[in-house]
């Protein structure tokens, strides 16, 4: 067991730690009052004492190696990134700060950002970081697309001098600050510029950065990183010496088992059962992770409206909640947008459960149960798919095939870890997935990943094969990004949710709830960022908890 692994890999550094204060102190010979120049004795008291290494165990998924495209493409991933690197602006537990940039200002016609960068920052192989890293990034970004941030909706950028950049934008672009130069890690050049295939692009080289810390290392076949302090980091000091992140199969009994000073993915109702043990503080955030069902397009059935609807009816949303999630979760909103947020739409068309309903769909849709078998056909085939699930969501899978069993559908459900799941929705070799991310709250720019043509949109969770396409809802998505006013903008928002709603291009099953739980006497500086971390992510290992 990874827990197990875990202790091996604390004992062996507390063993060698011991090992090197005995090599250094070695056996002393007797001196009686031994003096110096001064004539001042020396004694016992005064003999300097070693001091103690500040450490933090955590757990985190196995998200790959940290680098910038060679780190999974989920939540985790950019969490593992951003103890390394830095962005233009970034968010502490009040909202947004200028990072490595001090300040920006913007033109009239919203379509130019200038950035005034700090002095004195270097990277951690002792380079200089400047306005030519900056370039270079936006530059290089668009030759080779980053997942979180993407820099597609840039004309130009020009240096005005060593730590002055201009960024021209081809139009308004209305989240560029918080999508774009809040996520998007700066390169520094003079190690990017050669690198031609960054997706894999591992050398030591391929981490080194501006950031709070280290890698020092990272096993693959264990999931666990060990990063440690930058000496010299720019935005303050960093209070911890090194952080030790695992992947655990229970992290509950390592947390209980005293191997994790801090859990945030133990789930909620694990972590809030610590709430009445004085040892511990639980921490609870927003819940910015959804739980989605994907449909594959390349499916005839499903580019039928009246069968995504039929599908949504004969889902109980409510019981998937409670027996899935121990009530840990908000029912999803068929217009996608998380309730909690400014952005819902609460008037949008929801889909109760209701069998009869669903039947009725499929008849209207055109399906139909000829040999009277229990299985409906459309256009002359069974309606019969493979769903895709997590390897975790066992029982998640038995209600959703049961609930379609139950109006003729039939899954046969196969399971896999969540990062082949994820690669397989990518890809488009999927029929049906259900699968989660975080990158929930934040702008509504996140909408276009429905969008046929979602420029500057992250493709955090871009499905491949053929999607689903709607040439109102990429007219309306790309207005809602170019509008200035906000009230105007959240009318547009709120269309695009209607749309959503009827169209069904996904199911929206569910929201988690979200609670850390971690032991303050190690270390009492976590929060939860104001809508997540980076694009949106839900996770309270922002890395200025750990910057005074």
């Amino acid at each position: 067991m990874k827990t197990k692994l875990l202790k091996k890999i604390l004992l062996l550094s507390i063993a060698l730690i011991m090992i090197i204060g005995l090599v250094g102190c070695g056996q002393k010979t007797p001196v009686e009052n031994p003096v110096i120049e001064d004539n001042t004795p020396v004694t016992e008291e005064e003999t300097p004492s070693v001091i103690e290494e500040k450490v933090i165990r955590m757990d985190l998924s196995d998200v790959g190696y940290p680098s910038v495209y060679t780190v999974s493409k989920k939540g985790q991933g950019y969490v593992a990134l951003q103890f390394i690197f830095d962005t233009l602006i970034w968010k502490d537990s009040t909202g947004e700060v200028p990072y490595l940039a001090e300040r920006y200002e913007v033109s009239e016609d919203n379509k130019t950002y200038t950035f005034y960068l700090r002095k004195g920052v270097k990277f951690t192989d002792g380079e200089e970081f400047n306005a030519e890293d900056v370039k270079f990034t936006f530059d290089y970004t668009k030759d080779h697309p980053y997942h979180y941030a993407s820099t597609s909706m840039v004309k130009e950028t020009r240096i005005v001098d060593d730590y002055t950049v201009e960024v021209e934008l081809s139009d308004v672009y209305v989240p560029f600050i918080s999508d774009v130069a809040g996520c998007l890690p700066i390169l520094p050049e003079h190690i990017w510029k050669d690198v031609t295939e960054p997706e894999t692009f591992t050398a030591p080289e391929a981490v080194i950065a501006t950031g709070p810390f280290k890698l020092e290392s990272y096993d693959s076949a264990a999931g666990v990183y060990v990063y440690t302090k930058n000496e010299n980091y720019f935005y303050g000091d960093v209070a911890v010496d090194k952080l030790i992140i695992s992947d655990l199969d229970d992290a509950r009994e390592a947390f209980v088992a005293g191997d994790l000073d801090v859990s945030a993915t133990m789930g909620y109702n694990k972590a809030t059962s610590f709430k009445n043990d004085d040892k511990y503080k639980v921490l609870e955030g927003p819940g910015l992770w959804v739980s989605r069902l994907y449909f594959n397009f390349n499916e005839p059935a499903f580019n039928s409206k009246e069968v995504r609807q039929a599908i949504h009816h004969a889902l109980n949303l409510d019981e998937i909640v409670e027996k899935v999630k121990g009530g840990a979760a908000i029912p999803g909103s068929a217009g996608h947008i998380q309730p909690d947020t400014p952005w819902y739409n609460p008037s949008v068309q929801q889909y109760p459960y209701d069998v009869e309903k669903a039947k009725e769909l499929l008849i209207e849709a055109g399906a139909v149960d000829s040999n009277n078998d229990g299985v409906m056909e459309y256009e002359g085939k069974e309606m019969k798919f493979e769903a895709l699930f997590g390897e975790k969501d066992v029982q998640y899978a038995e209600l959703v095939a049961n609930y379609l069993k139950e109006i003729g559908i039939i899954l046969e459900v196969k399971t896999s870890d969540d990062n082949t799941v994820k690669t397989l929705i990518g890809e488009g070799n999927f029929s049906i997935a259900v699968n989660g991310h975080g990158s929930f709250g934040g702008d509504p720019i996140l909408l276009g990943r429905f969008a046929s043509d979602s420029d500057g949109a992250p493709q955090v969770t871009a499905q491949g094969g053929k999607v689903w396409h709607n040439e109102e809802y990429n007219k309306i998505f790309a207005q809602s990004a170019m509008e200035l006013n906000k009230e105007k903008r959240k009318e547009l928002v709120n269309k695009l949710q209607e749309i959503i709603a009827e169209e069904l291009p996904t199911i929206t099953m569910f929201y988690n709830l979200n609670a850390t739980v971690y032991n303050p006497t190690v270390y009492d500086g976590y929060y939860y960022t104001p809508d997540g971390i980076g694009v949106a992510i839900p996770f309270p290992y922002n890395k200025l908890c750990f910057v005074e």
